[in-house]
């Protein structure tokens, strides 16, 4: 079982192994490139030409957008300011104390790793092979857990949702129902100062430029959108009526499903590039395999080459935990407290995705927990914490959860903001 944000992940680094050979390995770095630098970030670090050409490179083999100098340096543009970003983000971490683990890096890669039925190690093997530098890549997803953590650690006790908020969100809901309802996904670029709004737009165009180029949505949105569904690859799922912008609400009913706005669309905070997935009335996702469920996986590792003694301990010890389950926080508790175990959240989880798992989640209790499903390395345990399309209307834990993490996107954008404005970054011309 994939979340919708690995399973971008796994299709970038799918594509990277079937390219390989298609691709010229990048010549050897030249001393005076990796030396040379372009950005200096408040004095104290500084992007060379040699990481950037490495991110653009990486960026072009996992999107197959044709390598032409044209491509690259407008691709460039938009990467060295993601970078800048990035190195912002990871610096405020670790101001407030907010360090990443090397653990925490290899259990990330190891999952995508198992998602995409690579042997520990392919992944470096696969970049490498590529003439990519495996420490490129760490370096960006030590930055993404970084700020996440961050921003769950830091803004989390600001941010708080009542339950009249919940209530006045069911009230509208249960008032728009038969209205069109939109699957939609975004590449967002945040405006943080009036006078940037020109110069946002031309970063806007350029990926505009690549979309029509075939470049994949959900990879260039992975790279450049500052949205929250960055990591998903800009997926907003189905979007509820009147949740959007005005302006993104305007556009998308102009919008033919499987196609992209013409222009980016502006909103309040930023631009953004839209994606009309599909479209449907709000109230009638109804199947049971369109139900959207907010799961708690617990893994629990099984030896190499497990034998079939060690397979069913392993699973006697999956079914103690499953009887102790009556709620997902038990779940998490018990993937902390369980040696070889391991828990995490994977949200708007599709149901007919799942296969026979999906349909017991969706039968199931919310917080009854299912399984073990043998995995290749792992034996796995899932709980359905909410669902969505059940009766028509999302469920209130759903909805309270929709709420806290728009508030908590509100604040991440605004921490980010004010980091830019207050850098000190030096670019070379």
């Amino acid at each position: 079982m994939r979340t919708s944000s690995r399973s971008l992940v796994a299709w970038s680094i799918a594509t990277l192994l079937a390219v390989v050979g298609g691709f010229a390995i990048a010549a050897p770095a030249r001393a005076q490139d990796t030396a040379r630098w372009l950005a200096r970030i408040n004095d104290t670090y500084t992007i060379t030409e040699y990481d950037l050409a490495q991110r653009v490179r990486l960026l072009m083999v996992t999107t197959r957008v044709q390598d032409t100098p044209d491509n690259r340096q407008r691709i460039a543009r938009l990467m060295l300011r993601q970078m800048i970003d990035e190195r912002l983000q990871l610096n405020e971490a670790e101001r407030n104390q907010v360090k990443v683990n090397r653990s925490e890096i290899e259990e990330r890669i190891g999952q995508l790793e198992q998602a995409n039925r690579l042997p520990p190690g392919g992944l470096r093997q696969a970049l490498e092979s590529a003439g990519l530098k495996y420490a490129v890549f760490e370096a960006q997803i030590e930055a993404n857990i970084a700020w996440g953590k961050f921003v769950r650690r830091r803004m989390r006790s600001q941010v708080e949702v009542s339950e009249g908020e919940v209530d006045d969100v069911l009230a509208r809901l249960k008032a728009d129902l038969g209205k069109p309802e939109y699957r939609v996904s975004e590449i967002f670029l945040p405006v943080d100062r009036p006078e940037m709004a020109d110069e946002v737009f031309r970063n806007a165009q350029r990926l505009l430029d690549q979309l029509r180029a075939t470049a994949p949505f959900a990879a260039l949105a992975q790279q450049f959108s500052q949205g929250p569904t960055a990591a998903q690859g800009g997926d907003l799922g189905w979007v509820l009526p009147g949740s959007l912008d005005p302006a993104l609400e305007a556009a998308l009913r102009n919008l033919q499903p499987g196609r992209i706005t013409d222009q980016p669309v502006r909103s309040g905070a930023g631009w953004h590039i839209m994606a009309l997935v599909d479209r449907r009335a709000f109230g009638q996702g109804g199947a049971p395999q369109e139900i959207r469920l907010h799961l708690v996986q617990l893994l629990l590792a099984l030896p190499t080459n497990a034998s079939a003694t060690e397979v069913e301990l392993q699973t006697s010890n999956a079914r103690q935990i499953i009887s102790k389950v009556t709620k997902c926080a038990d779940l998490r508790t018990l993937g902390q407290r369980t040696k070889g175990a391991s828990a995490n959240d994977l949200e708007r989880v599709r149901a007919g995705d799942l296969g026979p798992m999906g349909q017991q989640l969706s039968q199931a209790p919310v917080g009854t927990a299912v399984g073990p499903l043998r995995l290749a390395d792992s034996l796995q345990i899932v709980a359905a914490c909410s669902r969505d399309g059940e009766g028509g209307l999302p469920s209130r834990d759903s909805i309270q959860q929709t709420l806290l993490a728009t508030k908590l996107e509100a604040a991440a954008r605004r921490a980010m903001r004010d980091l830019r404005r207050t850098a000190i970054v030096d670019i070379r011309g």
